[in-house]
């Protein structure tokens, strides 16, 4: 697999939309050369990336997934997840119900 490169595409979409590096130092309120710097790495924090995303208006973390071999994680859905949570409590309800019946029963015999 090729290496990614977030730069790039930073690039691609600052040249895209005519943002200068000075510009998007502004945007991000950094130096001009804490910009260029960012830019000229192979890598870049999650964080700035991110913050990169918000001020360019663009889902970098997608372009990067899509360019991944590997599958989509399993999503889970709400409805489910509280399904099985309910579930849970009903069997620990049953399990208090039968020990209060085994209870009563040991009660009522003597």
């Amino acid at each position: 697999m090729e290496k990614i490169n977030p730069s790039k595409l930073i690039n691609r979409e600052m040249t895209q939309r005519r943002i200068s590096k000075s510009e998007l130092a502004r945007m991000l309120h950094m130096k001009p050369s804490s910009i260029h710097f960012m830019l000229d790495s192979e890598f870049m924090q999650v964080q700035r990336l991110l913050d990169l995303s918000n001020v360019l208006q663009y889902n970098f973390f997608r372009e990067i997934a899509d360019q991944l071999p590997h599958a989509e994680p399993a999503t889970v859905n709400p409805a489910t997840a509280e399904i099985a949570t309910l579930n849970e409590h009903i069997k620990e309800l049953e399990m208090e119900v039968r020990i209060l019946r085994e209870t009563l029963d040991t009660l009522v015999r003597k």
